[in-house]
């Protein structure tokens, strides 16, 4: 029974951190692209309208660079329930070692 649990604890663990770093990865891929695109997009709404709103512009620039802070803010936030901070992580040793222990002597 130990190593049921064992393991898919484990599994769930892996999946979260393989979860974790493609959204890593997804968030760096659209942000390179946003930011990469950024220049061409206001140039193309400058030649669209020949008189561009400087309020716009600067609303516009803000959304790129909110879009990429607030999506980072989550990207940290799955970091750290994915990996723990260490208080936590201490904690959840000591309770694995606990439910192992109570397995290992049938108390569970």
């Amino acid at each position: 029974m130990r190593s049921i649990n064992t393991y898919e604890t484990a599994k769930k663990q892996v999946g979260a951190i393989k979860g974790f770093y493609a959204h890593l990865t997804l968030f760096i891929l659209v942000s390179v692209l946003i930011l990469a695109s950024k220049g061409t997009l206001l140039e193309v709404v400058a030649e669209k309208n020949h008189e561009v709103d400087p309020n716009f512009v600067a609303w516009l620039d803000w959304n790129f660079i909110a879009v990429i802070l607030i999506w980072g803010t989550v990207i940290l936030i799955q970091g750290l329930v994915v990996f723990g901070r260490p208080l936590i992580k201490k904690w959840e040793k000591r309770k694995i070692e606990a439910y192992l222990r109570k397995d290992r002597d049938g108390i569970l």
